[in-house]
């Protein structure tokens, strides 16, 4: 059950993603993180701080 929670968190940051038009590599520029750290995040399920980041990029590009 854990496992199918992060397969559909990790879907719905993908999508939001795609939808936007925002790399990895753009999240963690504006995290200050590594790409490798997006990914792990992404793995683990923890996406709040993702999400985040991907709205804020949104609306920097608008």
């Amino acid at each position: 059950m854990q496992n199918r929670k992060r397969n559909e968190a990790e879907k719905e940051v993908m999508k939001m993603m795609i939808d936007a038009d925002i790399t990895q590599k753009m999240i963690a520029e504006h995290l200050d993180i590594t790409p490798q750290a997006v990914n792990n995040r992404l793995k683990r399920g923890s996406v709040d701080p993702l999400i985040k980041a991907i709205e804020e990029l949104q609306e920097k590009r608008s």
